[in-house]
């Protein structure tokens, strides 16, 4: 293993992108970190330690390259954190603190400057290396759960085996269908890192090294590497060890899918961060192919520019209000009339580009934004539901709710304290929830849904029998509604095999309590097949595609007259 401690100090900046000239620019962020910092440490309370560390720490713009800053800091660190102040409080500390830093820098401006914000990302990566740097400390006395170093130990062996001329390539390696470790036990969990670095490590070479990355991913470097040729052999070969369940140490089995990326070190990137980088794009390119590996290309990586691009944009948008919800009208078949509407999440770019909500959800859950956004998204939907009664539009409003939303134990106490401020009923109100948010904990799940239903909001699980949930997991729910998904209803009126999913979800439903809702019914002849089978609430562009709120307003009424 390496160590951190070189001659020049001991936190590694260039790994994380931060170059020796960029750190003195920092001085100009000063008081805004010391600031940030000492708000953010009211919050842990007070102790002798945790003063230390924390007068070290307001330090950091102005001594960061300092190498007697570098060791104080360290020390108050590791003093800090062998009094039982654990890695997660360090992480919520300095996210916290950080977080903090940058409203105070940008949230009073109409427009941020490309300089300011280019200034407090060398600030964060800077904070990134320092804790990196200090856990990496950590790991030269004990290796991780699973054996084996971590990411920033792969980095310095990267780097060192580039220097001395050789090849290296780089596999990036992440079990796909984490979703089957949900039924294992707690020992089995924790045995199941260390069996799986194990058979990986079993299949390198001797001078091939294997380490620890990101949550349930695995870094090998393979060395003197002549041609793409031998990484894709041995992804290859890692892939069929997953063909076979893995055997846990209780003797049962676990059936697992790995992901590979694959990057060359020096043709994918100068930089050890930019190959491990390079890696985890082609495998992140994955998502939508069947393939079991995949071999970096710079495609990639302007795939990634472009997202990058999308997630400041968004950034921006979340800050200065201007994404929208469009509501897509919710009908009794039978009237018929309109009873509710859903509320979609729609943003245009500066560019006119409509960006698909999923790409949006997915930014948002990876930079962290989940809560400024489904703060938002309650406020949002609470504005319309007042917008509605005073055009005299009295009708229930439905919502999506993410997969981390389900699990956050705060919803409710947001909720319960919007509905205040706007006095609104919680009836008034229907969250969907997906059987992939419900699979992720369930018994957290479960406390938050009670939660929410014991306040008077109405719960609705889209797009049932596209997930995992069983029948038997499903009746213990407390749910209103089951939505029937658009892929059963696009087939109900030519499919025999359709017709009969779709007449099993709605009797399920109806023996459970429940309501039906089918959604994307397109043609008359989807709604009278609905509505024979007994389910009378419909939504799809048989009556109306999603619109914004005045175009909904003049659509009701014409509809309703």
């Amino acid at each position: 293993m390496t160590t951190t401690l070189d001659s020049d100090g001991f936190i590694d900046y260039a790994a994380f992108g931060v170059g020796e000239d960029d750190l003195p620019s920092l001085r100009a962020l000063a008081g805004i970190w010391r600031s940030a910092v000492g708000a953010t440490a009211a919050a842990f309370g007070s102790s002798h330690l945790l003063d230390e560390f924390v007068d070290r720490t307001s330090e950091l713009p102005l001594r960061i390259n300092d190498f007697g800053w570098q060791r104080e800091w360290m020390l108050a660190w590791h003093k800090l954190s062998g009094r039982g102040f654990s890695l997660a409080d360090m992480f919520s500390f300095f996210s916290h603190a950080t977080a903090r830093a940058e409203a105070d820098l940008f949230g009073q401006q109409a427009q941020v400057g490309r300089v300011q914000l280019e200034l407090f990302a060398i600030l964060r990566r800077s904070v990134v290396a320092a804790i990196s740097c200090a856990i990496e400390l950590g790991e030269e006395v004990r290796e991780t759960e699973a054996g084996l170093p971590g990411e920033w130990v792969a980095m310095r062996t990267l780097r060192e085996m580039g220097e001395s001329g050789q090849p290296v390539a780089v596999l990036s390696v992440s079990m796909v269908n984490r979703q089957a470790l949900s039924n294992l036990t707690a020992s089995e969990l924790h045995s199941l890192p260390g069996l799986l670095s194990g058979q990986l490590s079993s299949l390198l070479r001797p001078q091939d090294k294997a380490f620890v990355g990101h949550e349930g991913e695995w870094l090998l470097l393979l060395a003197d590497v002549t041609s793409m040729a031998q990484p894709a052999l041995a992804a290859s070969h890692i892939h069929r060890v997953f063909d076979h369940p893995v055997r846990l140490l209780g003797g049962r089995g676990v059936a697992l899918e790995a992901s590979i990326g694959i990057a060359m070190f020096p043709d994918h990137g100068n930089a050890a961060d930019e190959v491990i980088q390079a890696a985890r794009l082609a495998r992140a390119s994955l998502q939508t192919s069947r393939e079991p590996f995949a071999i970096f290309d710079t495609a990639m990586r302007q795939d990634w520019q472009h997202r990058q691009q999308l997630s400041e944009e968004l950034r921006e948008a979340l800050r200065k209000d201007h994404l929208t919800l469009f509501l897509q009208p919710q009908v009794d078949g039978v009237g018929p009339s309109c009873f509710g509407a859903e509320l979609l999440l729609r943003w245009q770019r500066a560019n006119g580009e409509w960006v698909p909500p999923p790409v949006i959800v997915d930014i948002i859950e990876e930079y962290g934004w989940r809560a400024q956004f489904t703060n938002w998204l309650v406020r949002a939907a609470l504005h319309h539901a007042a917008e509605l009664d005073a055009a005299g539009i009295a009708v229930r409003l439905s919502l999506n709710l993410t997969a981390g939303d389900l699990l956050d134990t705060d919803l409710p106490e947001l909720v319960g304290q919007c509905l205040e401020s706007w006095r609104l009923p919680a009836d008034r109100f229907t969250f969907e929830l997906t059987e992939t948010a419900l699979m992720r904990d369930r018994e957290r799940g479960l406390e938050v849904m009670t939660r929410l239903r014991a306040m008077g909001i109405r719960l609705a699980l889209d797009d049932f029998g596209t997930g995992y949930s069983s029948l038997s997991y499903l009746a213990t729910l407390p749910l209103n509604e089951i939505k029937i998904d658009r892929s059963f209803v696009v087939g109900i009126a030519s499919s025999i095999d359709k017709l009969r999913i779709v007449r099993t979800i709605i009797d399920l439903t109806h023996d459970l309590g429940m309501e039906s809702l089918a959604e994307g019914v397109e043609d008359v002849a989807q709604r009278d097949q609905l509505l024979a089978l007994g389910c009378t609430r419909i939504q799809g562009y048989l009556y109306a595609k999603p619109m914004p709120l005045p175009e909904f307003i003049t659509w009701y009424r014409a509809f309703q007259a």
